[in-house]
């Protein structure tokens, strides 16, 4: 979806945080809780995806606990060995969240870990996760049932550990659920690792974990949490799979990715790295074409790279053949990879309009990066790495490209933690809560650059996640209502809706075209052979036919069960069979000579077509004019 102005995205979030609104009076007339919290879960899902300015419900919140009450649960005694259980909805192989609890348990040289599963088999759990729970000394858990099922049995399960620790997709309902029930007295802490999106999870977190320091304001201003109870805790690592990169193989590495992808010795190589949408053109802020005069003013002599970003996509297809090959999107690449590519460039430049974490692997390879700061806050002011306009960001581009990277390389960022610092930050908070209480959020809606910014970015992938969520968790009349909702508000769900069908319908009818092209060539063959029974039952025969007719010399199109029946028939008759002849020549085996329908053949009197092909259509791709062919049906019916 393209704006054309800041009032058409204020009007498309407004509308869609009342179409979310409206959805939220459904729920009052679900009669089950569990058709209830499948609305509650949606309407998650909703907030979380669309831009509304909305960061948490005290409403939807209380909702949950007041049907989480109903749970029987009695606590035993609380254990005094310091194991944590991480809750989790699921996760991946690739991307952030995986990565940040990977790295958390991984950091943590005091606590033991376990790690439960809202929504998750145990067959897509990733080979690093289980790694690193075995080291830990901990275990793989799993939740199955529905929602006050899966919410008792994470009761359970809770309570043979010392802190529970949250990091569920931003619509899991369970923790809200389960720990919100009266009897709950274990401390749980909610890590905040989206600042952009809607979440479940702040009235049942005695502490709320976030990830910068911009963070701890916005949780308490805008998500409604206690002053004393918003904390700021480095993410491990700085995002960075806990591996060291190694430049001591830099030169190296720079010639294997200057041969990999065609970069003259004495070019400079820019690098950014990001998921595609955050990339994504929005008023006032395109990527490429920064990238364009970044190129054009250093004179074609610079390559960039930009990893992430989706090369079918026409945008950076144009980018190239603007730059003539300099400036490329590579997709997604093994992490491995990337990292090489980032120690082999002389620039690192982080994605916008949303930032990606690769700044830090880029630090680490000793490489300069630029940031441009969109938001206006949450940044260094005083980091000469941070620009506040485009033009801004290619001077010191240019600077960089032009010799001058020590400038930027030798800035120490003293903010980052040591394992030692964010380890007794860690323990001084799991020390500092002894009981669970359920807090009053009072959280306030808010729209700003940010806002404007992260819709015009979300809109299209939000509508896709909605309805393949829809899709896989809604039931036929929750997912009618939305979409007469979605109509309304024109949310986009629908499109996708309308797109998938129209491929489904087609795919189906491609199948069963396909299906009754298959039938009819079944049954030409099953009736030919019916005739061919026939012929024997009145023992008569095909060679002495054929040896009547004038012809001495036969070959056989089409190798097939027909074609190896009628080798049978032939060999040692009347007749001679000279070579069969099929498109699968090399992986098949015969009595006779096979050739392919592209070799030259000896010529012979006549051959026979078992096939459903048609005469004409195989001489011609033979190349063959002067040669009679006779379907093996019509011999038949001649015989017959």
């Amino acid at each position: 979806m393209k704006f054309t102005s800041m009032r058409e995205v204020e009007d498309r979030i407004n509308k869609n945080y009342k179409c979310i609104k409206e959805l939220e009076q459904v729920i009052s007339l679900k009669k089950t809780d569990n058709e209830k919290l499948d609305v509650i879960s949606l309407i998650g899902k909703m907030y979380a995806e669309y831009t509304t300015g909305v960061y948490s419900s005290n409403i939807l919140e209380k909702q949950i606990v007041e049907i989480g009450q109903k749970i029987d649960f009695v606590p035993c005694d609380r254990p005094k060995d310091h194991h944590i259980l991480i809750v989790m909805s699921e996760c991946g192989a690739v991307g952030g969240h995986t990565v940040l609890v990977h790295n958390w348990i991984k950091w943590d040289n005091i606590n033991k870990y376990s790690i439960v599963f809202t929504n998750m088999e145990a067959d897509y759990v990733p080979e690093f996760i289980k790694e690193v729970i075995d080291e830990s000394g901990g275990k793989l858990l799993y939740l199955s049932g529905d929602y006050m099922e899966k919410a008792q049995k994470l009761l359970e399960i809770s309570q043979k550990f010392y802190r529970i620790l949250i990091f569920t997709h931003m619509e899991d309902i369970l923790p809200n659920l389960a720990y919100g029930n009266k009897n709950w007295k274990t401390p749980v802490y909610f890590y905040n690792h989206a600042d952009f999106k809607f979440s479940y999870g702040f009235s049942v977190s005695d502490i709320v974990l976030n990830l910068c320091e911009f963070d701890v304001d916005k949780t308490i201003r805008y998500r409604g949490v206690d002053k004393k109870n918003s904390i700021f805790l480095q993410f491990p690592e700085q995002g960075k799979f806990d591996k060291k990169i190694d430049i001591s193989e830099k030169s190296k590495i720079r010639e294997k990715i200057e041969q990999r992808y065609g970069i003259e010795k004495d070019e400079k190589l820019i690098v950014s790295m990001g998921e595609d949408f955050k990339y994504e053109n929005v008023v006032g802020y395109e990527f490429d074409a920064y990238v364009n005069a970044v190129i054009n003013q250093y004179n074609q002599e610079c390559s960039f790279l930009i990893i992430g970003a989706d090369r079918e996509k026409e945008k950076w297809i144009s980018l190239e053949k603007k730059t003539h090959g300099k400036a490329r999107a590579l997709g997604i690449l093994p992490r491995d990879e990337a990292e090489q590519i980032i120690l082999a460039a002389d620039l690192y430049i982080v994605s916008f309009p949303m930032a990606a974490s690769g700044m830090h692997d880029a630090e680490e390879a000793k490489v300069p990066y630029l940031q441009l700061n969109i938001y206006g806050r949450g940044i260094n002011e005083n980091d000469i790495r941070i620009s506040n306009s485009i033009e801004e960001l290619i001077e010191k581009t240019l600077e960089v490209l032009n010799g001058k990277k020590e400038k930027y390389l030798d800035m120490h960022n003293t903010g980052i933690w040591t394992k030692r610092q964010w380890n007794e930050k860690w323990q001084s908070i799991c020390e500092s809560t002894v009981n669970h209480i359920i807090h009053s959020i009072y959280p306030k809606r808010h729209l700003e650059k940010q806002e404007f910014i992260n819709c015009q970015l979300l809109q299209e992938k939000a509508a896709q996640k909605l309805y393949v969520y829809i899709e896989r968790f809604v039931d036929e009349r929750i997912k009618r209502q939305l979409l007469k909702l979605d109509r309304k508000y024109d949310m986009g769900i629908s499109c996708f809706y309308l797109t998938l069908l129209e491929k489904k319908c087609k795919d189906l009818t491609e199948l069963y075209g396909r299906y009754q092209q298959l039938s009819k060539k079944h049954l030409r063959l099953y009736l030919a052979a019916i005739k061919w029974i026939k012929i024997k039952q009145e023992e008569r025969h095909v060679d002495k036919y054929l040896f009547e007719q004038g012809y001495r010399t036969v070959a056989i199109y089409g190798m097939g069960y027909m074609g190896e029946c009628l080798v049978n028939e032939l060999i040692g008759g009347s007749v001679e069979i000279v070579y069969g002849i099929d498109r699968n020549a090399e992986r098949l085996h015969s009595k006779i000579m096979l050739y392919q329908p592209t070799d030259i053949v000896p010529q012979v009197d006549v051959i026979i077509n078992t096939t459903t092909f048609s005469n004409s259509e195989i001489l011609k791709e033979m190349g063959l004019k002067n040669i009679r062919m006779l379907q093996l049906d019509d011999l038949l019916n001649m015989i017959c």
